[in-house]
């Protein structure tokens, strides 16, 4: 968390003074506030007792350090109890079981994710039919030859074209770079997305055009290299199926004959609610 951030929260709960038990990150050194000095403990006055006869083995007494009369400060104990918690009693190791290699990475360790790189994809309603396609930027809603592909592809398969997007996402969702930028996070924040677009929408298909819409079936397609075949089955959502992007099928026309295949086997889901 940011220390602006820190600040701003402690401000709104009243916290005025405070001290880190832990290392903050991000966080200024920020000393514990004054505190008043403890008084030193007066000796007590011990009239003199009479003498009696020592034991037969008395043990000698403990040195006394040069800092054992002085008394400690407040501020100084408190640190040295926040030490002292933080630090514990130091446990031992586990013993590796017989087999198992000395390189096992300890249980709980969160390893840092690789951050996948940014992306645009425009969501489009054709009929009963959702459309997830992967765009360099706003303006494929324009008079451009990928929305006219797009068009084209919709006549084919008896649906109706379409004109202007229902929606867009942008990954990553903002420029915080503390926050999570994975394959992982990623395909959350997309299937969330989708998910609220087309709720109450009577929706029985989603195409998905282009390498990142592929996130939908899972963080695991972000490094993938070929198209998933047929139909993926979602939670919360319809039945989803996938196809190169708008500007692959441009370039390369011998993409569309396998596209065409696959879309007369699906089409037949659309057709009935028509």
């Amino acid at each position: 968390m940011l220390e602006s951030t820190r600040l701003e929260y402690l401000a709104a709960m009243g916290v005025v003074g405070w001290v880190p038990r832990e290392p903050l990150a991000l966080a200024a050194f920020r000393m514990p506030p004054d505190m008043p000095e403890a008084e030193p403990e007066t000796e007590e006055i011990v009239s003199p007792q009479p003498r009696q006869p020592a034991p037969a083995a008395v043990a000698p007494p403990a040195p006394q350090t040069a800092s054992g009369n002085r008394p400690q400060t407040a501020v100084a104990r408190i640190r040295a109890s926040i030490s002292a918690r933080n630090d514990g009693p130091s446990r031992p190791a586990p013993v590796a079981p017989a087999g198992e290699t000395a390189s096992t990475a300890p249980v709980g360790t969160d390893e840092p994710r690789e951050p996948i790189s940014p992306f645009y994809l425009q969501l489009w309603l054709a009929g009963p039919c959702a459309l997830l396609v992967e765009a360099h930027e706003p303006g494929l809603e324009s008079a451009s030859p990928e929305l006219a592909l797009l068009n084209d592809i919709l006549r084919a398969v008896e649906l109706p074209p379409v004109s202007r997007p229902l929606a867009d996402f942008q990954w990553p969702l903002n420029r915080n770079p503390q926050l999570d930028r994975s394959a992982p996070a990623a395909s959350l924040a997309l299937n969330v997305f989708m998910q609220g677009r087309l709720e109450g929408r009577q929706v029985v298909s989603i195409g998905c055009f282009g390498r990142s819409p592929q996130l939908l079936a899972g963080p695991e397609q972000a490094a993938g290299q070929g198209i998933p075949e047929g139909e993926q089955v979602l939670e919360g959502l319809a039945p989803v199926w996938f196809a190169p992007g708008l500007g692959e099928l441009m370039a390369q026309p011998q993409r569309k004959a396998p596209l065409w295949k696959q879309l007369q086997r699906i089409m037949r889901r659309w057709q009935a609610e028509q």
